[in-house]
């Protein structure tokens, strides 16, 4: 285990490079970051009270410091030139560490918008790393985004072209496009002034402590944008959104898949690592709901992406930040609006997964993202987010409102383009059971096993791709759980 001395800083740059306005250390528990009025918990392990004490006795070398008794306030300058506030309390349990970042805020100065032309060459020098004051700062984001959208329309324009799914711009490298899973820089006419980019990025990196989401709009071209600092300058990542939501033919998704709209309450998770498709194949189940029933749905997205027009239901959007606070907030909010589906961005913290599984557990359909390879990592996950104590009857919560766990993976086709193999499980009574019972290690082979009861294997999918050439058997050995089971299921294997 690290010491003190280097794992409370460690941290603590986790801290900012997730943007997060705190962070909470109780003794004995799991490190908790406060970002956007919601707590992630961190994976690393329990940090002790010997730990804390020793970190705060490096902060004032020159005295002597017993265990408080009452609150007491440092401050702590890090290698980086980040500055935070550090609390340390006393509970009834151990100690509190409460960290606040309070660094000051040195935007580059405005460029009017004649000096940002979009064709510029990008400078190769690295940038001074930003020094910004958490939340202190003032935006005009309207305006932000306005000059966002005249410096990056053009490469936006050429990423489109290419059919590119991202786009990165950065103050310190070519700006760089992914295709069909890969990696590709844009021409040299498309490059962006760096001066200008850091100029319109750094006041809202200011106000909002290091990283900021937002939507953006070029002509008929939306895309949703993370803006962030780094060790050099800063830059900006961009997933480029189609105006339409595809449908689930056009992604080629199971047509089992479309039995998800038929469901009537419950809680549906679409799982997969970042970037594997789960928001686009989300958004096309929203599209097929719309199209075979009449439904009222309520979106809450981080930023908004796909746009969804109503057929035969009534649909509204909500921005988190714009219309509401947070998931957590907008997802109470909306068991308020008469809603018959609610869709979730993400399942992001304790908080989110409550009101989710309440939601779910009082007649309303709700559908949800969330970071897992396959479903017995999603049930546990979500577990894990609660304390040990309420474990037993969150089981038994998640039991009986689980309806359908979905997990995806993109992977690069053999002639170009990118395929999903898909690991379905619609939940039965036996796989209820199993996770009633927290007998996850018996989940894969259920999920093996359970074809007649409509469940894809996940090492089936990969075989059929393989099979039908579509992918090499070395893509799908990537991401496998069971390569033996792919194997057997493949005719020269037979």
């Amino acid at each position: 285990m690290l010491g003190a001395m280097s794992a409370i800083p460690s941290l603590l740059r986790v801290m900012t490079l997730r943007g997060a306005d705190a962070m909470i250390i109780e003794t004995g528990k799991s490190p908790l970051l406060r970002r956007r009025g919601n707590l992630e918990p961190l994976t690393t392990g329990a940090i002790d009270e010997a730990m804390l004490l020793e970190f705060l006795q490096s902060l004032a070398p020159n005295e002597t410091l017993e265990r408080p008794s009452q609150k007491i306030t440092r401050r702590f300058a890090a290698d980086g030139g980040q500055h935070y506030e550090i609390a340390l309390e006393p509970t009834a349990n151990g100690l509190r560490l409460m960290a606040k970042a309070i660094t000051v805020a040195v935007p580059a100065p405005p460029v009017p918008a004649a000096a940002t032309p979009p064709h510029a060459p990008a400078t190769t020098q690295p940038n001074q790393p930003l020094q910004l004051e958490r939340g202190n700062a003032t935006v005009d984001e309207a305006a932000a985004k306005q000059q966002l959208a005249a410096l990056l329309g053009p490469a936006m324009a050429a990423a489109k072209l290419a059919r590119a799914s991202d786009l990165w711009i950065s103050s310190v490298a070519a700006p760089r496009m992914r295709v069909a899973g890969q990696l590709r820089d844009l021409h040299d006419h498309e490059q962006i002034d760096a001066t200008a980019l850091q100029a319109i990025i750094a006041p809202l990196l200011a106000a909002y402590g290091g990283q900021h989401d937002l939507a953006l709009a070029v002509g008929d071209q939306r895309a949703r944008v993370n803006v962030f600092s780094h060790f050099d300058g800063v830059a900006a990542a961009i997933r480029l959104i189609a105006d339409e939501p595809p449908t689930l033919t056009q992604l080629e998704l199971p047509a089992e898949l479309g039995k998800i709209a038929e469901l009537r309450d419950g809680l549906v998770l679409f799982c997969g690592p970042t970037g594997s498709g789960k928001s686009t194949s989300l958004a096309a189940i929203v599209a097929h709901l719309d199209a075979t029933r009449a439904a009222h749905i309520v979106t809450l997205e981080d930023p908004i992406e796909y746009r969804f027009r109503a057929r035969h239901g009534l649909i509204h959007q909500r921005e988190i930040g714009t219309h509401c606070d947070s998931f957590a907030t907008g997802l109470r909010a909306a068991l308020r609006e008469a809603p018959d589906v609610i869709l979730l961005g993400e399942l992001r913290d304790q908080a989110t997964i409550a009101a989710a599984l309440t939601a779910a557990e009082t007649g309303h359909l709700v559908l949800a993202t969330l970071h897992a390879p396959n479903a017995a990592v999603a049930v546990d996950r979500i577990i894990d987010a609660f304390p040990e104590a309420q474990a037993r009857a969150v089981r038994h919560q998640l039991a009986a409102v689980l309806r359908t766990v979905v997990t995806q993976y993109l992977l690069p086709r053999r002639n170009g383009g990118r395929v999903a193999a898909i690991e379905y499980v619609p939940v039965n009574a036996a796989i209820a059971n199993i996770i009633r019972k927290g007998e996850m290690q018996t989940l894969p082979t259920a999920i093996s096993s359970g074809r007649d009861a409509g469940m894809i294997a996940l090492e089936r999918s990969l075989a059929r791709l393989v099979e039908t050439n579509q992918i090499t058997a070395t893509e799908a050995r990537r991401v496998v759980g069971d390569p033996d089971l792919m194997n057997s299921l493949l005719p020269k294997q037979r």
